[in-house]
Formats: C-alpha cells, sequence, structure tokens
C-alpha cells in the first residue's frame, strides 16, 4: 500500500552553529487515519527525532522547532571549540 500524508505545516531553519545548513520539517496528517506526525529532512546524532502521534498541528510544530534547538545545542557542545577568554 502506497503512504500518503497530507502536508500541513511546512517548516524551514537556518542559522545553525555548523554554518549556512539550511533545514526543513513538516507536520503532516495521514492519510488515511488523520494521525499527525512530525518529518524532518536533518538530523543530528545523539538527537531524537520527534516521533509521537500529536493531537494539535501546534504541539507537532513545537515538537520540531525544540527537536532543531536540541540540534543546534548538540552541534555547539560536540563541535564548537571557543577561544578560552
Amino acid at each position: 500500500m502506497v503512504d500518503v500524508v497530507e502536508i500541513v505545516v511546512e517548516l524551514e531553519a537556518s542559522g545553525f552553529i555548523n554554518g549556512g545548513t539550511i533545514t526543513r520539517g513538516r507536520v503532516v496528517r495521514r492519510v488515511p487515519g488523520g494521525e499527525l506526525i512530525c518529518q524532518v529532512d536533518d538530523g543530528v546524532k545523539g538527537v531524537a527525532v520527534p516521533s509521537a502521534a500529536f493531537e494539535k498541528v501546534e504541539d507537532a510544530r513545537a515538537a520540531i522547532i525544540s527537536y532543531w534547538d536540541q540540534c543546534n545545542k548538540a552541534l555547539e557542545s560536540n563541535f564548537w571549540n571557543p577561544k578560552a577568554r
């Protein structure tokens, strides 16, 4: 069977600590069924992609934004080496 989803919200994020990376994420509704889930194009090792089904679009949207914040923090802690002051 073919998996079909309706794109409800599409988001784009940029400005990550690792430079000019731009990524996208979506809140989608499964058809049939109506379950709201998140899809993200990119990830960072050690950061779990939002995998729950959500009841509200706003909750799924917030989960993607939180995920990107966690990715940026992971990039900073794993790769960023600030100069000692």
